[in-house]
Formats: C-alpha cells, structure tokens, sequence
C-alpha cells in the first residue's frame, strides 16, 4: 500500500502541480481558470486539449453520476426480464439519461462562472478525497515500515500531508466563495463569456 499511495501522490505531484506553476509562470495572476482560455496559438493544439478533455470528463461524468442513475433505474425500470420490458428498460434509461444530461448541460450553460462552482467543489471533496483521507488510511492500517527511523519519517509525512492538504482545502474554499461573491456581481445567467 505504501508503494502505490507514494506513487499516486508522485504522479499528482508531477501532472497537477506542473501544470499550476507553468500557467502561472506563463501568464502570472491573470491565468484563466480554464487554462486554456489563456492560449491563442497555435490553434491545434488547444483543439486537442479540448478533445481529450471531453474524453476523459465523459469518462467520469458516467462514474460520478452512475449512483444517479442507479437511484431512478430502481424506481422506474421493470423487474420483468421478458424481451419486450428489456427493449422498454433501455428506452427508459435512454430516456432519463438524457434528460440528466440536458439539465446538467442547462446549469453549467446558465453559470458562465461554473468553473468557480467546481473550485468549490474539487476544495470540499477531491482536497480530502485525495490527500487527507489516504494518508490518515496508511496511519490507521499500521502498515508502517520495521526500521525505527523510517518508521517515524513515514508517520512525520502521513501526518503533515493531512494537514497541509486541510489547510489547502480551507484556503481553496474561501478563494472560490470570493469568486463566486465577485462574479455574482458582474455576470448574469447565460452569460457569453
């Protein structure tokens, strides 16, 4: 366990924390928060940037909303497994899955500061989902390595990552409950940015 969480962490280390200091080294505080919107050229490349975003949030939209859809599944669809209600089930969740989606697709439309709203988000639960949470798991599962000067390093990191991460998430969430305080004032709903 301790291999794997040392090499999720590196491997977050290097994706996210490259990618925030290089946008900020590159356009300094007027960074956009959709890094993207900082580049004009060369155009291909914010057009693959765009792709491989839409592929990966499609990848967890579906993971993310599955709960969702397992809710209204067990209230509307059929226990009937006879070929007519299958086709009728499919139809179903055709069905409410699109209007999710359209509803979902509606509520970022009318925010045009939605990325504010995910910073909010990502500050409440991916910051302890991914930070504190696997470093207070290693402690608790006593997993920790024979030799006494590792052992205390090891618990020195598993302790301070928490709370460096906590005060991270707190510093996060009042940043985007100012953003969202400045932009309510300036834009309106379906706004064109």
């Amino acid at each position: 366990m301790y291999k794997g969480v040392s090499a999720a962490y590196g491997i977050i280390v290097l994706t996210y924390w490259q990618l925030a200091f290089s946008g900020y080294w590159a356009f300094g505080s007027q960074v956009q928060p959709y890094i993207l919107s900082s580049l004009t050229i060369p155009g291909w490349t914010i057009v693959m940037a765009n792709i491989f975003a839409v592929i990966q949030i499609s990848g967890c939209f579906q993971i993310y909303c599955r709960p969702t859809y397992a809710y209204f599944e067990e209230r509307v669809l059929s226990k009937n497994t006879t070929y007519g209600m299958r086709i009728q089930n499919a139809l179903w969740r055709l069905a409410l899955t699109s209007i999710y989606m359209a509803l979902i697709t509606l509520t970022a439309a009318a925010m045009p500061f939605f990325g504010d709203f995910v910073s909010i988000c990502g500050a409440i639960g991916f910051t302890p989902l991914d930070f504190v949470f696997p470093a207070l798991g290693f402690l608790k599962s006593g997993g920790m390595p024979k030799n006494s000067r590792l052992k205390l390093l090891v618990q020195i990191l598993n302790i301070a990552i928490p709370i460096w991460f906590s005060f991270v998430a707190i510093l996060g969430c009042i940043g985007a409950v100012r953003f969202i305080v400045i932009d309510i004032k300036t834009y309106k709903f379906f706004h064109d940015m």
